[in-house]
């Protein structure tokens, strides 16, 4: 295990051709900016090393998640985030699904992600026959009445597809530990009491692990930096959970970094399977 990220990333950033980072449990805690946070992202920009912010958060959009990062000590451009949510665009690209219903549960972000991609959506649950899916959103809103009646939507019609932004099960949520609800803990907790019922369905996640915030994010850097031929392999991932940031990078084909500063304790890091085992440990960032 190296000791902090900053000092190691100095002597080795050029063996690499971007970086992606986690915000949430790596550059934050809570309302709360990460010893060494800022002056990662100092240095990046005083070097005008290729970098973006890859995140979970399916709930604020790039906007609102500057604005927060920025009330946290940060200074970060809605440009330089990726989120989750933006990976509904391939959703409303979808020659069969871009002039479909979709039914929202709780929030995705104001501007609303679905709304950004083109998506016809709704939150009146008396429209729900209609709709061709479920999207699984996040924040706060009345988890049992949506659940119970996503739950009997899904029983009666499980054609219907549900798709999740956010795959997190649980997400930082505080400078002494304390978690939150994901949207992929609600969407497990569904698909579960489902398959009790004899109904089979497989939520459609988006953001990490699965492929297609990474796909989005390459794609993102080569724009934005003007390098058509970026090298998966030669793009770091930095973030605090297994599951989530280091199983997604191995998946990609990225190298990966994990920070004990989140989610993940020194002990799950050691105990992690090969497929979520990660290139280098660092105890923080700096």
């Amino acid at each position: 295990m190296k000791s902090c990220f900053l000092p190691w990333w100095k002597d080795n950033y050029q063996r690499f051709q971007a970086i992606l980072m986690d915000i949430d449990g790596t550059l934050v805690a809570g309302e709360r900016a990460l010893p060494g946070a800022a002056d990662t992202l100092d240095w990046l920009r005083h070097r005008r090393f290729p970098f973006c912010l890859l995140t979970n958060d399916g709930n604020r959009s790039p906007q609102e998640k500057s604005r927060l990062l920025g009330q946290a000590g940060l200074s970060v451009q809605p440009e330089e985030i990726v989120s989750c949510g933006m990976a509904l665009d391939e959703l409303a690209r979808h020659p069969e699904l871009g002039q479909k219903l979709f039914f929202v549960m709780g929030d995705l972000g104001r501007p609303n992600y679905a709304d950004t991609a083109g998506l016809r959506i709704t939150n009146d649950p008396g429209q729900l026959e209609q709709c061709a899916g479920i999207i699984v959103g996040e924040g706060y809103y009345d988890w049992q009445r949506y659940l119970n009646l996503a739950l009997n939507t899904l029983l009666s019609a499980p054609d219907k597809m549900m798709i999740v932004p956010n795959p997190d099960s649980y997400w930082p949520n505080g400078v002494n530990g304390e978690v939150g609800i994901g949207a992929g803990g609600k969407a497990r907790f569904l698909a579960g009491i489902l398959a009790e019922a004899g109904v089979r369905v497989e939520p459609i996640y988006l953001g990490k692990p699965y492929r297609a915030i990474f796909r989005l994010a390459l794609e993102h850097i080569g724009r934005c930096w003007g390098i058509p031929d970026l090298s998966a392999d030669q793009v770091l991932m930095l973030g605090d959970s297994l599951k989530s940031d280091i199983a997604g990078a191995r998946l990609a084909g990225l190298r990966s970094g994990l920070l004990l500063s989140g989610v993940t304790s020194r002990v799950l890091a050691e105990a992690a399977p090969d497929e979520e085992r990660p290139d280098w440990v660092f105890k923080a960032l700096a």
